[in-house]
């Protein structure tokens, strides 16, 4: 398995063009980056229902010769294991976002409980290194956000994904080109990035011109967390 390195600009880059419906992969062979055009897609509602249903890619799915999900199906092999144990459908993880650190993927995962029907809120995971923790409608209700982060290498690296009635998310005490990490727009509401920040670092999550939630980012060395 070939782990892509990414500079940060690309990074911040990326975090931007997601917004827009579009992504980029690194191609080896090239070592240049390509602009892949994504499908539009729209955010859940305040309920954390999608209204196309489950979210996401499938593990290893692409569009072109580009893996546009970040993984391959092995990867989430925890992931669906943990989704088992918690009477959720195991088959149907889809992925939102990944975004990779020195140790493994960080990924927001979806897939709904086992009988599901269309329409109704489907089960969100965030998958660290070890473990995935899942959590549904009923344990997301108070939640704006739910994000998986890992401080590694002295970079902090984190994927989430915002509520449907969530505008933007806010990275505070960065320079002001790198703070915007979400605005709503055609996509189902995931966002990532990894880059150095100060311990002092939130993430605030914003409905219209109103703060709704703040996340400290106040991660130690080496540690990871799942944050909502």
């Amino acid at each position: 398995m070939v782990t892509w390195r990414v500079p940060l600009a690309v990074a911040v880059v990326l975090v931007a063009l997601a917004g827009a419906g579009y992504a980029l992969f690194p191609r080896q062979a090239a070592k240049t980056c390509c602009l892949v055009a994504l499908p539009d897609k729209e955010p859940s509602n305040a309920a954390w229902v999608w209204r196309d249903g489950t979210p996401g890619w499938k593990p290893g799915e692409t569009i072109g010769d580009d893996n546009v999900s970040g993984v391959q199906r092995v990867e989430l092999e925890q992931a669906r294991l943990a989704a088992a144990r918690s009477q959720l459908d195991a088959d149907g993880v889809r992925v939102l976002q990944t975004m990779r650190t020195p140790r493994s993927a960080l990924s927001i995962l979806a897939t709904p409980a086992l009988g599901y029907a269309k329409g109704a809120p489907v089960c969100l995971g965030a998958m660290l290194t070890a473990t995935t923790v899942w959590a549904c409608p009923a344990q997301l209700r108070s939640a704006h956000v739910l994000v998986a982060a890992a401080h590694v290498g002295g970079m902090l690296t984190l994927v989430g994904v915002a509520r449907g009635d969530v505008t933007r998310v806010v990275l505070t005490h960065v320079s002001p080109g790198l703070s915007l990490l979400y605005q709503r727009s055609k996509t189902w509401g995931q966002f990532g990035i990894g880059m150095r920040i100060p311990r002092s670092s939130e993430l605030v999550a914003y409905v219209g011109t109103r703060a709704v939630e703040r996340i400290p980012l106040d991660l130690a060395a080496g540690e990871e967390r799942v944050l909502r």
